[in-house]
């Protein structure tokens, strides 16, 4: 009798009682029939085309969040209805498969040290599209050979995720992963060389022209002025030292000929003095203490100097006032104890602010302790005020309404104090939506300024004014298209250029209405203001200039500075660029300029600006 497949040919009621055995005893699909294959590829080209729309248009870490879970989770959903109910596979056959894909799924997670969940982002897309796209392939073959082939592809898989591991996540929150026989970061901290060095750095008394004293510079601005270079890098900057550095957030800062940063060693927290002209170490200040999240390994904070002493916030809260010439310690406090707090879920990210005779940082307190102010001489607390829990930003000092004042931005919203007593002078509610604030409140001028937050959240407008001894604010924008996450943004002539998530855009401050839309950098960046540039350090590690004009986006130049995740601010001093991140930092010389049109001349940093903060204050 003829077969067909190994099902014999005989009458209907027969072949059907034949077929429906096969299927039973060995998994095959009915005989003349195959898997139904277009509800897959349907699904499948649909979910391509989705992602790669959030994937060119999307910005924010919503949108990415959408495109690497929401959009592969509803592909995946509508996969599984096609499996068990349109796909014609057999009933034994679908319900293996399900405990199959489960079952690799929970040896991916729980076979990992921490934060297995999170490949999940990756293993379900991968295992469950993969094989609709394998089914697809090989859809000549029978079903048993396919069903062989499926099931390896989702062995080969699970081998595949269970030997990685996520090291931390990117600012678009998506998981950044290595292979689980390689050094991890805190491995690789140790490795890093640190030498028992107790130098001198012949600091001078107090910072001046062409220095960086602190986080985002002396104002907290990112802004030079007075330093011009050549802008043809078909031969980048010459590259004049570089170094491995232990992990952390913490930026540069630059004085005289010293650069001064904080770092994470094995179990310790490092302050760290490095000679400018080579990067070689010149002092470390050592504490016993190390903080670690998904987001990375170590410090976050940036030093602030002032007056020969350096102010360091640690990851964990130790607070420090050293002698920067030498790195030993004057006063130390511990910002938990004093406003009676845990540890943020990010760490302490707040960078000092020095004001006249105050040091301030933010504490993470809550209701009336969340920005303390301490004596700079003697570590003693002036005061403690506040309200909000959770913020990554920094103290910021302000004039408005011609009123010295402190701001700080927070989940709570803004709020401003009296500098010297703490007294609040104003407030603003508005609470976040999803991710914490991170960014700098943004100074318009001398009544207005800009609160923003990533997520579903954005960014407004405020104006504030004084009248008749009381403090009003009001809202002259609100807009969701400008939504900064950790990626401080610069004031320009009126525009403001920053980071609507990943993507560098310019907004009309006017309107709150992007002008324009650059390309996806992530990152920090400094403002070349006399070259109306840009100069962008990205989430890459490539150093980027782009035209800050509100006509169009303009890429002028870029090279490759760093290696692996890079969220430390760029700083420009004396002439070079300074960079790091959590594993390298290294040293650039600009060209001077020529007389081409495209070149500019170089000054060498000496006059760039700078405003010693506490003049602010004094009236100066």
């Amino acid at each position: 009798m003829a077969q067909v497949r190994g099902f014999p040919m005989s009458n209907p009621s027969s072949q059907e009682k034949t077929a429906k055995e096969a299927g039973n005893n060995d998994g095959g699909l009915r005989s003349g029939t195959r898997l139904r294959l277009w509800p897959a590829i349907a699904i499948i080209l649909a979910y391509c085309a989705v992602a790669f729309g959030f994937r060119t248009l999307g910005s924010t870490n919503i949108q990415s969040f959408i495109e690497r879970v929401i959009v592969p989770l509803a592909a995946v959903v509508l996969l599984l209805v096609w499996w068990l109910a349109a796909s014609r596979v057999p009933l034994r056959d679908k319900l293996s498969g399900l405990a199959l894909l489960i079952a690799a799924l929970l040896l991916v997670v729980f076979t990992q040290e921490r934060n297995g969940a999170m490949l999940l982002a990756y293993a379900i897309p991968a295992m469950t599209l993969g094989s609709a796209a394998l089914f697809t392939i090989t859809y000549r073959l029978a079903w048993k050979k396919q069903r062989w082939i499926a099931v390896a592809f989702v062995f080969l898989c699970t081998g595949l995720f269970m030997a990685m591991r996520v090291d931390t996540i990117g600012g678009n929150l998506a998981p950044i992963v290595s292979w689980r026989w390689t050094a991890t970061e805190a491995e690789r901290s140790t490795a890093v060389s640190h030498p028992d060095v107790q130098g001198i750095a012949a600091l001078p008394a107090e910072a001046g022209p062409g220095d960086w004293p602190a986080f985002r510079g002396p104002d907290r601005e990112s802004r030079i002025t007075g330093v011009t270079f050549s802008t043809d890098w078909s031969t980048p900057p010459r590259e004049v030292w570089r170094r491995k550095v232990g992990p952390a957030w913490s930026s540069f800062i630059a004085v005289g000929d010293y650069l001064f940063t904080q770092e994470q060693s094995g179990g310790q927290e490092l302050v760290t003095c490095y000679r400018a002209a080579t990067g070689d170490p010149v002092w470390i200040n050592r504490i016993d203490a190390c903080f670690e999240d998904t987001m990375g390994l170590g410090p976050r904070a940036t030093p602030a100097f002032d007056r020969g002493r350096l102010y360091v916030q640690g990851g964990t809260g130790v607070f420090q006032c050293l002698e920067a010439s030498s790195g030993a310690v004057i006063w130390r406090r511990e910002v938990t104890k004093d406003a009676d707090t845990g540890v943020p879920g990010y760490g302490f990210a707040s960078s000092p602010l020095v004001v006249g005779d105050r040091v301030y940082v933010f504490t993470s307190g809550g209701d009336g302790k969340s920005v303390v102010a301490y004596d700079r001489m003697t570590g003693e607390m002036a005061w403690i005020a506040g309200h909000g829990t959770d913020s990554y930003a920094s103290p910021h000092l302000a004039r408005i309404g011609g009123v010295p004042q402190i701001i700080m931005a927070g989940d709570f919203g803004m709020q401003a104090f009296v500098p010297e007593t703490g007294e609040p002078l104003w407030e603003y509610p508005w609470k976040v939506k999803t991710n914490p604030r991170c960014v700098q409140p943004l100074i318009v001028d001398g009544e207005r300024v800009m609160l923003g937050a990533t997520g579903t959240t954005g960014s407004r407008l405020l104006r504030v004014q004084q009248q008749d001894g009381k403090w009003k604010v009001g809202e002259e924008w609100s807009s969701k298209s400008f939504r900064p996450y950790f990626n401080d943004g610069v004031m320009h002539k009126g525009d403001c250029y920053g980071f609507d998530g990943e993507r560098f855009v310019c907004v009309d401050m006017k309107t709150g209405k992007r002008r324009w839309d650059g390309k996806r950098y992530s990152g920090q960046m400094l403002l070349l203001a006399d070259m109306d540039m840009a100069l962008i350090l990205s989430e890459a590690g490539d150093v980027v200039l782009v035209q800050a004009i509100p006509e169009r986006f303009n890429e002028v130049a870029s090279f490759k500075a760093l290696t692996g995740k890079t969220w430390n601010h760029p700083v420009i001093a004396h002439g070079k660029l300074f960079v790091r991140n959590s594993e390298e930092a290294a040293c650039f010389e600009f060209r001077r300029a020529s007389s081409s049109a495209n070149t500019f001349s170089l000054e060498a940093g000496d006059a760039a600006h700078v405003t010693n903060t506490a003049r602010i204050v004094r009236g100066g």
